[in-house]
């Protein structure tokens, strides 16, 4: 039995060059953060698609004819994708000592790892935690769909080859469908996962395999003829109007089904002009683009070090977009095409050959980032700052369990989110008595109100554990006559934001609903925490969040520690004190409103760290940060000392 299609499914097309130009060109724009290029990232949807229907075409044509053959597939998959980028990861891991800090460092060797096994997509989600580095500072970051598509790759061939022909359609169709709801039901509990993986991403990929199997008859053509102009409005508009609230989501269903209308039109429309055949040439150079421009990005995100998140200057971004082409042109001519058209067979020779290519790569890997070890252990130094112990960012209820506390009788306990967790070293440091640790990340202290930050994986499900947790504390101390003193903090930005959500007890007590967030919730919130707090005899002082520069202050003082390259608008990694007043102005209003409605005070560590209009970020050989906003272990145990904040606290607590 044959396939039935009518339509050209090679990618000799030069629509489908238009559509890889386009979509390479506006994830280029996106990276390259222009201002007027919001969603770019939508462009790997588009590849995605148009992946998806070119190799579902392929392995029809060899299966129709009798010439599949799976290793031959798999070679010629290597040999297509391999080369170049194999290219791109060896001069990326020699230049990576240049660019990257100590923990970007070691994150980008099991990148590497992952580059190379195409399993990059898995290496990433396990990366993207609360206190992992951030995404931008990844110089392989863009691995990710390639890995994505690979794995597609390897399942598809063994479902076309086994499966009736009559049953392939449906069967795509349904695993498309089946991805699509697993995508939407995952992006609610983990959007990470919803992200990275591909039984959340086949559907899109999938959704390529329909148009590559399915029928055109009348009925069909005459819908693509009216959705063909439609189509291309909403790929014209999907990298400028926002089409979702989060991603992967109807943002990128639209942008897919448009695709498929394209591909399976193949209008006339696409396939000449000079702006088409402009976009046509960088279609065909797309996969080195693709592989190129990331890198170099990424370290310009490593190197600048923006106060206040400002980006470096238009005139080095458009630089770097004119280098990644040239770049691209170069590994397109010279690696990519001189490799594609060599008559290579898959030979046990070649075959090994490949084999202790990839190993070489992990060794020089590794090899020239031990060649460039420091003498100081600056990973440790940046490492998360969770207090006493790992196992005092809680999950679950709070229990009173020997690593979250320094002693059997604690008198103080600190309560709160990652904001809590890194007050700590510097309480316990400066001569406590007995400390106890209760802490979960994001988890503000509020009794009975939680954040939302689905698109984060922080759900209701989630906001209800926060909020189970938070009264498991409370239960505690009822109980626990020794605690004298309560420590509360919090960044608490995440419960201001009016346009967020928060999730609140009711005032029945029984059940729980989502409401709009603001400063009054919060206020009253947190209100209502240091009521309950007095009313069973505990004394309470706040803690605000340490003032922020808004870029990571602990790489900006490694990379001035250290002597690596770095640039931006920034003195010696301080940060002006009124940017910080600006930036943070819902914050810092908020702890002035707090004495005003409850008896307590809050401690400002800008009394401490800012003088003469700046805040001081590294002192005396100390890091005082680890990343954007928490301090590293050093740091809150050199201020604890400086400022005795034991003692402090407990002054301050009424």
């Amino acid at each position: 039995m044959t396939f039935v299609n009518n339509i050209k499914t090679n990618d000799s097309r030069v629509d489908i060059q238009v559509l890889r130009g386009f979509a390479v060109l506006i994830v280029l724009l996106y990276h390259a953060k222009i201002d007027f290029i919001k969603f770019g990232y939508l462009g790997v949807d588009i590849f995605f698609v148009i992946s998806g229907f070119l190799i579902t075409g392929l392995l029809k044509r060899e299966i129709e004819a009798g010439t599949f053959r799976f290793s031959k597939f798999y070679f010629r998959r290597a040999k297509r994708l391999l080369p170049a980028l194999y290219v791109v990861i060896l001069v990326t891991a020699i230049l990576a000592p240049l660019f990257l800090g100590s923990r970007e460092l070691s994150d980008f060797k099991i990148q590497v790892l992952g580059a190379v096994t195409f399993t990059e997509n898995i290496v990433l989600w396990r990366q993207s935690g609360y206190f992992e580095g951030a995404a931008e500072l990844k110089p392989l970051l863009h691995i990710w769909s390639l890995a994505i598509e690979e794995q597609y790759y390897l399942v598809i061939p063994l479902v076309m080859f086994v499966l009736p022909r009559r049953f392939l359609f449906s069967v795509f169709l349904l695993c498309a469908l089946l991805s699509l709801a697993l995508c939407f039901y995952i992006a609610d509990l983990n959007q990470s996962a919803a992200f990275y993986l591909l039984p959340t991403r086949g559907w899109e990929l999938a959704a390529g395999s329909v148009g590559a199997l399915i029928s055109i008859g009348p009925r069909t053509d005459s819908f693509l003829r009216k959705m063909f102009w439609p189509s291309i409005i909403v790929i014209a508009l999907a990298p400028l109007v926002s089409m979702a609230s989060y991603h992967p989501g109807p943002d990128a269903v639209l942008v897919c089904l448009a695709t498929l209308v394209i591909i399976l039109r193949n209008h006339r429309a696409l396939n000449s002009g000079l702006i088409q055949n402009s976009m046509a040439r960088v279609g065909d150079i797309s996969y080195s683009l693709y592989l190129v421009h990331w890198p170099i990005f990424a370290f310009l995100n490593n190197v600048w070090v923006g106060e206040g998140g400002v980006d470096a200057p238009i005139s080095w971004r458009l630089g770097l977009i004119l280098l990644s082409f040239v770049l691209a042109y170069a590994l397109h001519r010279y690696i990519e095409e001189p490799v594609r058209k060599l008559d290579i067979k898959a030979t046990k020779k070649v075959i090994f050959g490949a084999f202790a290519t990839t190993a070489s790569l992990l060794l020089t890997t590794t090899g020239i980032s031990y060649a460039v070890e420091s003498e100081k252990d600056y990973e440790h130094i940046r490492r998360a700052n969770k207090g006493l112990h790992e196992k005092c960012e809680f999950t679950s209820d709070f229990k009173s369990v020997a690593a979250c506390k320094t002693s059997d009788s604690p008198s103080i306990l600190v309560w709160g989110d990652s904001f809590a967790m890194h007050l700590v070293p510097g309480i316990v440091g400066s001569g406590a008595d007995g400390v106890i640790q209760a802490t979960r990340s994001l988890c503000g202290p509020f009794i009975g109100l939680a954040p939302l930050a689905p698109q984060r994986g922080y759900n209701e499900n989630w906001a209800e554990s926060c909020i189970s947790f938070n009264d498991s504390v409370f239960e505690y101390l009822k109980g626990a006559e020794s605690v004298k003193f309560v420590v509360l903090s919090s960044p608490f930005g995440q419960y201001l934001n009016d346009d967020a959500y928060n999730f609140k007890r009711k005032n029945s007590g029984i059940g729980f609903e989502t409401i709009s967030g603001g400063p009054s919730l919060a206020l009253e919130g947190i209100k209502s925490t240091i009521d309950k707090l007095h009313s069973i005899g505990k004394k309470v002082v706040v803690v605000g969040p340490p003032p922020s520069g808004g870029f990571d202050m602990g790489l900006c003082a490694e990379r001035m520690d250290s002597g690596l390259v770095t640039a931006g608008a920034f003195k010696g990694c301080q940060f002006d004190v009124e940017m910080h007043h600006k930036k943070s102005s819902d914050v810092i209003g908020f702890l002035k409103e707090i004495p005003k409605i409850s008896n307590v005070n809050v401690l400002n560590f800008e009394n401490y760290l800012c003088k003469d209009g700046y805040c001081d970020t590294y002192i005396n050989g100390v890091f005082i940060y680890r990343d954007s906003g928490h301090f590293s272990y050093e740091g809150s145990t050199f201020l604890g000392k400086e400022m005795s904040l034991a003692s402090t606290l407990k002054e301050m607590a009424r």
